[in-house]
């Protein structure tokens, strides 16, 4: 039930988020590779530019691309990842009784590996997802696009193109994406929600303490995360050979040392704006829904434990 929770409440979160999601990824691609000073003419310079050059381009439904494999992707990333954690917290294992100074780096373990496995098994997903959301019918500097007829031909398409060594293209950046991500999310989230239970801050309230928790969460995320988010982005989407392996990037430490030389820092924070606004509100909905769903989960418990006792009386 916690695997079924936590994918749940991702999937609420990404309806809300998804949009965000497109405008990053667009920003995260537009001259890949290029110095800025040679960037004459951006599409996707700011937010709002980016959201006009959406709308102007690809309509409305193009702030939604990709969001039957970002449901998808959220279900099996977050049903890992929070079950995973939820299971390591029930039993214990991201506390210490012995020495309280031992729980905040049990937090950040436990994330990681909770984030480690949900990367693996929701690496396939994320690749069709971002390079559906890549495509557009607009002026667009992307070295290159996939164009997926939906969800269902993506995954047959990279199949047949890579086999199953292209459903887990660029699984080392995402390996350390969500490895960092996670470790960050989850710890934080714990801490301050630790912190607040602790002076009885919204002690009366268990979404406003998750809405306050996931808040802090999201910015140490979004941080932390992002240079691994744009070379994850990059390596799902680069073109491929003819027998599959990519054209611009061999592995993460080669994407992280061609954007460096090409882009400088600026480039891996290139969609951090739109990045921090998917990903506050999305951890805040996400770890909201989550807490709020284990509580229904819990008071149906409850209320099944006490029809038993009144049976047993009866």
């Amino acid at each position: 039930m916690d695997f079924v929770l936590g994918g749940a409440s991702s999937m609420c979160a990404v309806v809300f988020t998804n949009p965000l999601d497109v405008l990053k990824t667009r920003q995260q691609l537009e001259g890949e590779l290029m110095a800025r000073k040679n960037l004459t003419e951006r599409s996707y310079n700011g937010l709002r530019q980016s959201f006009l050059t959406v709308i102007r381009t690809d309509g409305w439904r193009g702030l939604q691309k990709g969001l039957s494999a970002a449901l998808m992707y959220q279900f099996t990333m977050n049903s890992v990842r929070l079950g995973t954690y939820q299971t390591a917290e029930n039993l214990g294992w991201t506390r210490s009784t012995n020495n309280p100074a031992l729980t905040p780096l049990l937090t950040l373990f436990w994330g990681g590996v909770s984030g480690l496995a949900c990367a693996t098994a929701s690496c396939p997903v994320y690749v069709v997802k971002t390079q559906l959301q890549a495509v557009t019918s607009g002026t667009y500097t992307a070295r290159y696009q996939h164009h997926h007829r939906g969800t269902v031909a993506a995954f047959v398409n990279i199949y047949r193109q890579s086999g199953i060594r292209g459903m887990f293209r660029g699984n080392t950046a995402t390996l350390a994406r969500l490895g960092i991500g996670s470790s960050a999310q989850m710890c934080s989230f714990s801490a301050c929600k630790d912190w607040l239970h602790r002076y009885e801050t919204f002690q009366q309230s268990r979404v406003l303490t998750a809405l306050a928790s996931s808040t802090v969460a999201g910015f140490f995320t979004s941080v932390l995360m992002s240079p691994c988010d744009v070379a994850t982005t990059r390596m799902t989407n680069q073109a491929v050979s003819a027998n599959g392996r990519g054209l611009l990037y061999r592995n993460i430490f080669d994407c992280f040392v061609k954007i460096y030389r090409s882009e400088g820092v600026h480039g891996f924070y290139k969609g951090f704006v739109p990045m921090y606004l998917r990903v506050a509100p999305h951890t805040m909905l996400n770890l909201t829904f989550w807490e709020f769903f284990k509580g229904l989960h819990e008071h149906y418990l409850a209320n099944q434990q006490q029809q038993q006792q009144q049976h047993q009386r009866h």
